[in-house]
């Protein structure tokens, strides 16, 4: 079971969406604010409805660049480095998905937000799905409007992909990574790989990916007979090539989910944002702007 469930967690090491699919501009004013006592770095851009972009496991705040801009031109997007990753501190924790709702909720009240939606990629999606549960569930945490689901880990896989070397501790890991993570690694030569491999071990986040990975209580925190607990409106976007969590789980979540909606991208992995990003933006903009159903 263990074993499953790791498989199905999708790490995503997003440091090679800036370098290898380019960015423009400068990044914005990284902001920092306490947070049960940690140090949480942070962009907040735009201005409107506030839209909080929640990144996976082993990211960081950067790998939502390339779709910031588009985004921010109607919503004030907060974009965190979440405990344990990116910037934000790294305290020992026995981190679990219950440990960065927590985190999401406070960073949320500290920054005085009444509601929010939230954007969440791979674990992010986990997080922002649960997050999305409790609330059903009676949770007191701040309201969101709307819930938008990447590629989201959560769901039991009958059969998980096999993924290696989840803690990137070899390049040649990395390479096998890169292949399930994206469905065109036309990009990846020695040179991209060496330094992406340098990259993610300049982090120092292995210590965070392994505790949450060896957690044993994620069993309990999967979401599998509980999605239709959830009253958000909800966006199910989904890779349809995507290796790691495959397009069964994104139909699985749109049909459980009461009224989601589910868009699917053609030739596209784990990542949307960075391989089609125009279609994602797309596809973002026009739910969050669209009009809630009754």
């Amino acid at each position: 079971m263990r074993g499953k469930l790791f498989c199905s967690l999708a790490l995503l090491f997003c440091a090679c969406v800036s370098p290898v699919m380019g960015q423009t501009g400068a990044p914005p004013e990284d902001k920092t604010i306490l947070v049960f006592g940690q140090t949480i770095h942070y962009f907040d851009v735009g201005s409107g409805p506030v839209v909080v972009l929640v990144h996976g496991l082993g990211d960081h705040k950067e790998s939502w660049l390339r779709v910031m801009g588009a985004l921010s031109k109607d919503h004030r997007l907060l974009v965190p480095d979440q405990i344990g990753f990116g910037k934000s501190d790294k305290p020992l924790l026995d981190y679990s998905v219950q440990t960065y709702v927590d985190f999401l909720d406070e960073f949320l009240r500290k920054l005085k937000v009444e509601r929010a939606s939230l954007v969440g990629e791979s674990l992010g999606g986990w997080i922002s799905a649960m997050y999305a549960l409790e609330i059903s569930s009676g949770g007191n945490l701040v309201p969101i409007e709307k819930l938008v689901l990447v590629d989201a880990a959560g769901l039991q896989q009958d059969k998980p992909a096999p993924v290696a070397d989840l803690n990137a501790s070899t390049l040649a890991g990395t390479r096998r990574l890169m292949h399930e993570v994206f469905y065109d690694t036309s990009w990846l030569d020695d040179e991209r790989l060496r330094s992406l491999f340098t990259e993610i071990i300049g982090r120092n986040d292995r210590y965070t990916v392994h505790s949450f990975l060896s957690n044993p209580i994620l069993g309990d925190e999967r979401l599998d007979g509980k999605l239709a607990q959830i009253k958000t409106p909800t966006l199910v976007a989904w890779g349809r090539e995507d290796a790691l969590i495959p397009f069964a789980s994104g139909e699985r979540y749109a049909a459980g989910i009461p009224g989601a909606r589910l868009v699917a991208f053609d030739k596209c992995g784990h990542v949307p944002p960075a391989e089609k990003t125009q279609e994602f933006v797309g596809a973002v903009t026009a739910f969050l702007d669209s009009a809630a159903a009754p």
